[in-house]
C-alpha cells in the first residue's frame, strides 16, 4: 500500500511542478531578491568551504610533521 501511495505522489508530483510554473509564477521583484540571496548564500558556502580546507591542510601538516619529526 505504501508503495502505491509513492507512486501516485511521484506520479502527481511533475503535473503539481507545471501548474504552479503556469498559474503561480512570481513577481519580478521577487525573482530579483531571490537571485540575489541565492549569490549571497553561494558566497557564504564558498567561503565556508575555504575555511574547511584551511582546516584540512593545516591537519594534515601538523599530521606530517609529528610523523617526520618523530625518532
Amino acid at each position: 500500500m505504501i508503495f502505491k501511495i509513492m507512486a501516485l505522489a511521484a506520479a502527481a508530483l511533475p503535473i503539481f511542478l507545471l501548474l504552479r510554473a503556469i498559474f503561480f509564477r512570481r513577481t519580478t521583484r521577487i525573482n530579483d531578491s531571490l537571485r540575489e540571496f541565492k549569490k549571497h548564500t553561494d558566497s557564504v558556502v564558498s567561503i565556508l568551504l575555504f575555511l574547511i580546507g584551511c582546516v584540512v591542510v593545516v591537519s594534515v601538516a601538523k599530521l606530517a610533521w609529528t610523523w617526520w619529526a618523530s625518532p
